[in-house]
C-alpha cells in the first residue's frame, strides 16, 4: 500500500489517540479482526449483527493500532474518531491524493462490473493499475479498494455503485474520479430512487466532486444522450450509431463464444474479437475504448485489451455440466440486464432453459418489470421456463399468458431437483436473478 504513518491517519481522520502512537509505517487496513497482519491497522466498524468494538481486545501484540469510536480496554494503541463508518472513507481519500494515480469511475445502472474489467484490461495494456475487487463498490467497499494503492500503481478504475440518493455525492468525494464512465440509467433501485429520472440525478451527483472533466457517455441510452453537462465538463459518446466518436460496425455474433465487430474511434477502426457475446457486452466494451482512448492509448492497445476480458464469477459464467452449459450470471439482476442475458441465451445452440428468480429494490413496479420478462421469455421461445421468489410467480404467470407452454414455478429446492433431470447434453441453462436470492446455492444442488 502507499506508505502511510499513524500520524497521518490521526491527521486526516480528526481522531484523537488517549497515548502514544508507534512510529512506522503502516502495512495494511483492515475491517475484518480475522485478516489482521502484523503492521496493519484494524478500524472497527459497528454494523447491523457485529460491533468490531468487540474484537479489538483479541488483537494485542498482532496490529499497530485500532481505529475506534471510544476507548476500548486493550493493550492496543489507539485512534479515537467521532465515526469509524466516516473514518475510513477519510483515509480511502487521503490515500486517493497521495497517489496521485488517474482515477476512471465507472457507474451507471447496469454494466458496471463489466465495464469496470474491460476498462481495467485496456488500461492496463500501458500503465499500472488497481481495479475494484468482487463487490467494493459503496461507501465503504471503495476506499478498501483505495487502501490498496501501491506506489506502482498510475491508474486505478473505480466501480462506483448506490441505491440512494447522496450516496454518489459521498462516494465521488472519496475517489474524485479525473474520467467518469456511465454505463446507463435503468429501473434500477427505484424503491429509493423513485424513477429513471432520480436515477440520473443520483448517478450525476459525481459530476460535482470530478478532479477531471471527461464523462463517456452511453449515446443509446436517452437520458444519458440528453444529459446537460455541467459547466466545464466534456463528453465522449459511445454508442451503436455511427454517429457516436466511439462505436461498432459490422457486429457478428458467433454463438455463445464471442462477438466480432469493427471498432471505430474517431477517425481511427480496429477489428475486434470480444471474448463474451451480446450487443451489451460491445456497448460495454466501446466505453472501455473510450476510456484507454482518453488515456492515449493506440487503437493495437485497446484491440488487445478488449480481447483479453475474462468473464467474472457470476457474471454470465459458463459451467459445463453433462454436455450441457450453466450460464451463472446470479451476480444481480435488474429489467434491462435480465432482458439482455435472456437474448444472449435465445443466441444459443440447442435447448434453450431458463431458471430466474426475483429482481430486488424495484419498488411500486416490481409486479410490471417482472411481468415484462416473462413476456420477453415467450416472444424469445425458450424451451423451458422455471422461477422462483414471489416476483417470480408474476414472470411465469406473463410468459405462461403470453403462450409460452414449458412454464413451472417452484421452490428453489423443487427447482434444483426438477433441472437436474431436466438437463441434456446440449442445453443451456441461464440462472440470474439478484443477489439476494442467492441462486448460486440451485447450481450447486444441481451439480451435486
Amino acid at each position: 500500500m502507499i506508505e502511510l504513518t499513524l500520524k497521518e491517519i490521526l491527521a486526516c481522520t480528526g481522531g484523537k489517540a488517549p497515548r502514544e502512537l508507534p512510529e512506522g509505517f503502516v502495512r495494511d487496513i483492515t475491517l475484518d479482526s480475522r485478516r489482521v497482519l502484523p503492521g496493519s491497522v484494524f478500524i472497527a466498524i459497528k454494523g447491523e449483527r457485529v460491533d468490531g468494538h468487540s474484537f479489538v481486545k483479541g488483537l494485542e501484540g498482532r496490529v499497530l493500532a485500532a481505529v475506534v469510536e471510544h476507548e476500548v480496554e486493550a493493550d492496543v494503541p489507539q485512534i479515537i474518531v467521532p465515526s469509524t463508518y466516516k473514518a475510513v472513507g477519510a483515509i480511502g481519500s487521503y490515500i486517493r491524493d497521495r497517489s496521485g494515480v488517474i482515477v476512471v469511475g465507472v457507474t451507471g445502472s447496469v454494466g458496471k462490473t463489466s465495464v469496470k474489467e474491460l476498462t481495467a484490461g485496456v488500461v492496463s495494456q500501458r500503465f499500472s493499475v488497481l481495479k475494484t475487487e468482487k463487490n467494493h463498490n459503496n461507501e465503504l467497499g471503495l476506499p478498501m479498494t483505495l487502501f490498496r494503492l501501491t506506489p506502482e500503481n498510475e491508474v486505478a478504475v473505480l466501480e462506483m455503485g448506490i441505491s440512494y440518493f447522496g450516496e454518489m455525492d459521498r462516494i465521488s468525494k472519496i475517489a474524485k474520479p479525473d474520467i467518469a464512465v456511465f454505463t446507463n440509467i435503468e429501473n434500477v433501485h427505484t424503491e429509493n430512487l423513485i424513477d429513471r429520472d432520480g436515477v440520473l440525478r443520483a448517478k450525476t451527483e459525481l459530476t460535482a466532486n470530478m478532479r477531471g472533466n471527461t464523462l463517456i457517455l452511453n449515446a443509446d441510452d436517452d437520458k444519458l444522450a440528453g444529459y446537460k453537462l455541467p459547466n466545464g465538463k466534456k463528453a465522449v459518446y459511445y454508442g451503436s450509431d455511427p454517429g457516436a466518436f466511439v462505436h461498432a460496425s459490422q457486429v457478428r455474433y458467433n454463438g455463445m463464444e464471442s462477438t466480432s465487430f469493427t471498432l471505430h474511434v474517431g477517425g481511427d477502426s480496429i477489428e475486434v474479437e470480444l471474448p463474451a457475446s451480446g450487443k451489451h457486452m460491445v456497448l460495454d466494451a466501446l466505453a472501455a475504448a473510450a476510456a484507454g482512448h482518453e488515456l492515449g492509448l493506440t487503437m493495437e492497445e485497446i484491440k488487445h485489451g478488449l480481447e483479453s476480458y475474462v468473464t467474472v464469477s457470476g457474471r454470465m459464467e459458463r459451467i459445463p455440466y453433462n454436455g450441457a452449459v450453466i450460464l451463472n450470471d446470479c451476480y444481480n439482476a435488474s429489467p434491462t440486464s435480465m432482458a439482455a442475458s435472456l437474448r444472449v441465451l435465445a443466441n444459443a445452440p440447442g435447448r434453450k432453459l431458463a431458471l430466474l428468480g426475483d429482481m430486488l429494490e424495484l419498488g411500486e413496479r416490481a409486479a410490471e418489470l417482472h411481468a415484462g420478462v416473462g413476456t420477453l421469455a415467450a416472444e424469445l421461445g425458450l424451451d423451458l421456463l422455471v422461477t422462483v421468489g414471489r416476483l417470480g410467480r408474476e414472470i411465469s404467470a406473463a410468459a405462461s399468458d403470453k403462450g409460452l407452454g414449458a412454464v413451472i414455478h417452484s421452490t428453489p429446492e423443487g427447482a434444483a431437483e426438477l433441472l437436474k433431470k431436466e438437463l441434456r447434453p446440449g442445453d443451456t441453462l441461464l440462472v440470474k436473478a439478484s443477489r439476494g436470492m442467492a441462486l448460486e446455492k440451485i447450481i450447486f444442488a444441481i451439480m451435486e
